[in-house]
């Protein structure tokens, strides 16, 4: 569907975003389906869509949208469609690389991507075929683009925690490939409890650990609780309630706990709910370590990452300063060796003293190029 917002347009996003060192760590690569690829991948693999264009990919998710800000269940009903064109390993190999050469064109220059083995086996693709098509195109990215990628394992928690141990099982050839695990999905009521014998198989293996705490889902604030105290995650995604409770957010910052935010938006909205930019406002302000990312960029009219961040800094106010701090908090983040995080770091900090010149020079030479 032909988008009217100009910040789609990168020539629109403003220079210090643009430009900036990017990192992400909070998107699906079944997510980065566009609508063009979802309608080729079923003409491909012969699999009938609900869909008679590209064009009605988004509409059909905003159109049965009823709650415009947070329902869930809806999102992950349209993305089951989009996600069901994905019958071989040669799909996922094609998806990742038109995403990440969208993240190259966007001066990202770190990914760490969730991908999901579970959804990818009930649809006929094993393990193996799948995970090596994903490395490969990681591989690829990396000498194609000098894009680094990492890769997080999400299990479905409306799912038995036996298939999440099973599929733990599966991915022991390929341990040292796979940087975390995490959980996502529907929001079943109590689900870190019911995950922790996968938690604790996951640890024994030397998995980072995260979880999804969706935004404004049934028990929130016990669910962010429970994943910290129970699971023991180093990072939650999402967990935007969190700014909701003065105990929880203490204990987010005293265990150094990572969120990582996605101010997203359906294409029916224009602009980031309101609730979800407020909370991110308020956890970057009370110290948390708060990152911006996509989730599901083609899903969502917000976009890939300069176009998210773009829209959250005009939407919230953020200064440039602030959506610096967005960003280091997204390089600390990382699950990487303390050494490399710095390295980026310190790329993004001659980012912004190059800018700060720049405009600082722009300045004196319009100052001295006005009539007295």
């Amino acid at each position: 569907m032909k988008q009217t917002d100009p910040l789609l347009h990168l020539d629109a996003v403003p220079l210090f975003l643009r430009d900036m060192p990017k990192a992400e760590l909070h998107v699906h690569i079944e997510g980065t389906i566009e609508g063009e690829k979802v309608i080729e991948l079923a003409d491909r693999n012969g699999v009938e869509l609900p869909y008679k264009s590209a064009a009605d990919v988004r509409a059909l998710q905003s159109k049965s949208l009823k709650n415009p800000h947070n329902n869930l269940a809806n999102f992950l009903r349209c993305l089951d469609i989009s996600r069901s064109v994905l019958k071989r390993g040669e799909d996922f190999y094609d998806i990742a690389m038109a995403f990440f050469r969208r993240c190259h064109a966007q001066n990202v220059v770190y990914l760490e991507v969730m991908f999901d083995p579970q959804q990818a086996i009930r649809g006929g693709v094993s393990f193996c075929e799948h995970f090596e098509a994903l490395l490969q195109a990681g591989r690829d990215a990396e000498a194609d683009y000098g894009l680094r990628v990492q890769w997080i394992m999400t299990m479905q928690r409306d799912h038995p925690v036996e298939d999440a141990l099973q599929t733990l099982k599966n991915a022991d050839p390929w341990r040292q490939h796979i940087a975390g695990v995490g959980l996502d999905n529907f929001e079943t009521p109590g689900f870190p409890r019911m995950f922790l014998p996968f938690y604790a198989a996951a640890r024994e293996r030397g998995y980072r650990l995260s979880s999804h705490c969706d935004v404004n889902q049934p028990d929130s604030l016990t669910h962010i609780h429970d994943c910290i105290t129970l699971l023991g995650v180093e990072r939650i995604d999402h967990g935007l309630n969190t700014a909701l409770d003065a105990t929880l957010l203490e204990l987010v910052k005293e265990r150094r706990i990572a969120l990582t935010g996605c101010p997203t938006f359906m294409q029916s909205q224009g602009s980031p709910a309101a609730d979800r930019l407020n909370m991110i406002k308020t956890l970057l302000e009370a110290g948390v370590r708060i990152s911006i990312n996509t989730d599901d960029p083609a899903q969502f009219a917000s976009g890939y990452l300069c176009h998210t961040l773009a829209q959250a800094q005009i939407h919230a106010g953020f200064s440039d300063a602030q959506m610096l701090r967005l960003m280091e908090n997204a390089f600390c983040s990382t699950w990487l060796p303390e050494p490399d995080k710095r390295d980026y770091l310190a790329a993004l900090e001659a980012h912004n003293r190059k800018f700060v010149t720049e405009n600082a020079s722009r300045h004196i030479d319009g100052a001295e190029n006005r009539d007295p």
